[in-house]
């Protein structure tokens, strides 16, 4: 694994603001002076089918799922996990599995369900025929990553602390990991409530955010009074 990326995901699951941003230059870690290359912005980003897609042309995996109506993208490599995070502000949520993982297996059925519920809708074209559009945006993100993948052990062992699956991971661009837990079929809803509260949370944030926001503009409209 390239070292600087190695060690922007330390930085990310220790809960530190992990400086992700969606420029297309290198960006500097304020604390520690590590840089990176991030994904393009979106007005620069090129939209492109995976199929045909050239070198170094950033897909973000939005694209990628809306190409296949998927709701789950599944991480590869550890570059992807840095896509998937840091492609825009909403909660993501990630399933390390493992193939020989009989829990896994009945853990999969209630998380593509839960994915189904939170995750972006496309449109009902079909396949083959008109591209598929976002009809509406989800609130939440989900990723799965399989431990046994010989490009995802060193990720899963080294720097995320998967030891036991299925296990959760819960990220924000500009927070970094917020949660991490193992989480039997039994205690599906556990995930469930977590995700929840999280909604709860932003939803609580952002009317504090227009509060201030009407605030500030009644102040401006008093004073030109």
């Amino acid at each position: 694994m390239n070292t600087c990326l190695w060690l922007l995901l330390c930085s990310i699951t220790r809960g530190a603001t992990p400086f992700i941003t969606s420029s297309s230059v290198a960006t500097r870690g304020a604390d520690d002076g590590r840089s990176i290359r991030s994904p393009p912005t979106r007005q620069t980003q090129l939209f492109v089918s995976s199929t045909t897609s050239t070198p170094n042309v950033w897909v973000p995996p939005s694209q990628r799922l809306l190409e296949t109506r998927s709701t789950i993208f599944k991480i590869q490599q550890p570059e992807e996990l840095l896509d998937f995070i840091s492609e825009d502000d909403r909660l993501c949520v990630i399933k390390v599995y493992a193939s020989w993982c009989q829990a896994c297996k009945k853990f999969d059925l209630r998380y593509r369900k839960l994915a189904s519920k939170y995750s972006d809708k496309y449109t009902t074209n079909a396949k083959g025929t008109t591209p598929a559009e976002i009809k509406q945006q989800g609130k939440i993100r989900f990723a799965e990553l399989q431990y046994d993948n010989p490009q995802n052990e060193d990720l899963c062992d080294s720097v995320l602390g998967t030891t036991s699956f299925p296990y959760i991971l819960i990220y924000k661009r500009q927070e970094g990991k917020i949660r991490g837990f193992h989480c039997t079929p039994a205690k599906f809803q556990l995930l469930v409530n977590t995700v929840e509260e999280l909604l709860v949370e932003d939803e609580e944030s952002c009317g504090e955010d227009n509060s201030f926001q009407k605030q500030v503009i009644d102040l401006g409209l008093a004073d030109r009074r």
